[in-house]
């Protein structure tokens, strides 16, 4: 690993084949201070009242869980791949955070399984997807037994679906915040397309808002109860 900037990154993006260039440019203009990336989580969150748990499901080197500590009690971070989750435990303590932010080296699931993760040689940490079977291990939402749960993100891959599959109990009790990624491309990838939004709308969630330039990262709430 290599730290650039305020980040600690995986030797696969750090490779002449990664456009070693290319990724420092972008990890600071995207992941710094004011960066849009920075910029989506922070729209969410204007959403969302402060306080409780959170998770950050696909939280790679952990710039959305810094963004999250600072607006919930606890996050827990999973990032499933070995050398990202290495780098995530090493931003979470520089950034004084690993009292607040628990790093979890899991996937999240429909089901309890081993899964690899893999991507096209040349492509950095963050296209990584999972793809069948290997020795990370993978888990239910619901099998955490949360007592609340006020935000879930979720940035998978197009394994958002199955994560939420895995949340269904969570999302009927808990009623958060979901923010997910959706490339349909990538979802349809793993046989899901679409199926993200029909799970939190049958639930009885809502859309509150498409946040970023391409609007990819949907927002959806539950109404208060009655």
């Amino acid at each position: 690993m290599k730290q650039v900037g305020e980040f600690w990154l995986p030797d696969i993006d750090l490779r002449w084949w990664s456009h070693w260039g290319k990724t420092r440019r972008k990890t600071l203009a995207r992941y710094g201070q004011g960066g849009p990336k920075t910029g989506d989580i922070e729209a969410a969150l204007a959403h969302i009242p402060r306080g409780g748990l959170a998770i950050d499901g696909g939280a790679n080197v952990g710039v959305y869980s810094r963004i999250m500590a600072r607006h919930f009690d606890r996050v827990i971070a999973f990032e499933p791949a070995p050398d990202t989750h290495a780098c995530l435990v090493r931003n979470l303590a520089d950034w004084g955070l690993a009292g607040r932010v628990e790093a979890r080296a899991q996937a999240l699931s429909d089901r309890a399984e081993s899964v690899a993760m893999k991507g096209r040689r040349g492509h950095r940490s963050l296209s990584r997807q999972v793809q069948g079977k290997g020795d990370i291990p993978a888990v239910r939402i619901d099998d955490l037994d949360l007592p609340q749960l006020a935000f879930l993100k979720l940035d998978l891959e197009g394994y958002e679906a199955r994560a939420l599959r895995g949340a269904a109990a969570t999302l009927a009790r808990c009623r958060p915040f979901v923010l997910f990624e959706d490339k349909p491309h990538k979802a349809e990838a793993q046989g899901t397309k679409g199926e993200a939004h029909d799970i939190l709308l049958a639930a009885g969630a809502r859309l509150i808002e498409r946040i970023g330039v391409r609007g990819n990262d949907w927002l959806y709430g539950f109404k208060p109860l009655a």
